[in-house]
């Protein structure tokens, strides 16, 4: 609403009065430091926001002036990015960033931040996306899973996956998707659907431990699936695919409810949210042995492990805090050793890490 209709009806001089005090006012305000113009050596966080709130943001640290831009879609498109942003990844020159509620993934130039085009997927709440011989694959929570050419940016098909689709990935030239069924408590989903990206078909369904929602690949053999049980009774699993076979292969007893891998490395994760206690430790893929019961190893505290990423170059691990959910949360990159590098306060309730190099 204009604020000018907010005034009451007084004399023209009071009016012109009121104009310059408003004016005023904003010569006034402190000084707001001038926004970069490319973001292209720095990393990206996405912060999620608070549901129903319309309140997701994306964060850029710049590497070379150590400084933090956040809102940075905001100040260069003139709006918002939406309700809950879910997940962000770079392809090619490109940013993909999906958001939940609102049911679109945004295109943006990662140089400029520019949007380049905003793809609506209505009632289909978007989750993950992944990425294979230029088409965008993304996992939605109506069940579907949609096919975009990175390209043209246009929908070029959509197939059934199962309940609930959250993570996906792409392994041995097939794309994997955790069906969690998670808006069917207490009848969650225990499936990993493999599709056949040629000729965009369901291959087949791999039966694995309830609610599956985090899916990592381990080389061009292996794929990683994280299950978060039915918090209670059902405790979450990690669990171990063959992509030669598509056969589940293992089951580790470890509550894991993040990972992500490097090497021969993953970096696993547990919270418990009704005791708010966490570890992160290193698991060893080649024997499947914890090579460190505690990964982080100066002392730093993160009070909730909320995203897990790796510098596939530089080995340079990613943690985000998440803190108490309702202030802003905070960043920290740390060497292979553990040892804390730097870190940096983000958004409300970060993410996603895309390095931008």
């Amino acid at each position: 609403m204009n604020c000018f209709y907010l005034l009451p009806k007084r004399s023209f001089q009071l009016f012109l009065i009121s104009i310059v005090a408003i004016f005023h006012f904003s010569c006034e305000r402190t000084p707001i430091e001038p926004k970069i113009n490319t973001f292209t050596n720095g990393v990206f966080i996405l912060n999620e926001g608070l549901f129903h709130q319309n309140n997701a943001t994306l964060t850029f640290y710049d590497f070379n002036t150590k400084k933090v831009y956040n809102d940075i879609f905001t100040d260069v498109n003139h709006r918002g990015l939406g309700d809950i942003g879910n997940d962000l990844r770079k392809y090619g020159s490109k940013l993909y960033c999906v958001v939940n509620n609102s049911n679109i993934v945004e295109v943006i130039d990662a140089a400029t931040i520019k949007s380049l085009k905003t793809i609506s997927l209505p009632g289909k709440q978007p989750r993950n996306v992944v990425f294979l011989n230029n088409k965008a694959y993304i996992s939605c929570f109506d069940g579907d899973v949609v096919k975009i050419d990175t390209s043209s940016l246009n929908i070029e098909g959509m197939i059934y996956s199962g309940k609930n689709p959250d993570g996906i990935c792409v392994c041995n030239n097939k794309i994997y998707v955790a069906n969690s069924g998670g808006l069917d408590y207490p009848n969650y989903g225990k499936t990993v659907t493999v599709i056949d990206p040629v000729s965009f078909t369901v291959m087949k369904e791999i039966t694995v431990e309830i609610n599956p929602t985090r899916i990592k690949k381990f080389g061009n053999n292996y794929i990683y699936v994280v299950s978060n049980g039915n918090y209670g009774s059902i405790p979450y699993k990690l669990q171990k695919i063959d992509c030669n076979t598509d056969e589940l292969i293992k089951t580790y007893d470890l509550e894991v409810l993040n990972l992500t891998i490097h090497n021969n490395r993953a970096y696993i994760y547990s919270y418990n949210y009704s005791s708010q206690e966490s570890w992160i430790k290193v698991l060893n893929l080649d024997n499947d042995e914890i090579e460190s019961e505690q990964f982080i190893t100066d002392g730093t505290k993160i009070i909730t492990p909320y995203c897990i990423d790796v510098d596939q170059r530089s080995g340079d691990v990613w943690i985000t805090d998440a803190g108490n959910f309702t202030a802003n949360g905070d960043v920290y990159c740390f060497d292979k050793s553990g040892k804390k590098k730097f870190s940096f306060e983000a958004g409300l309730c970060p993410q996603a890490v895309v390095i931008n190099k």
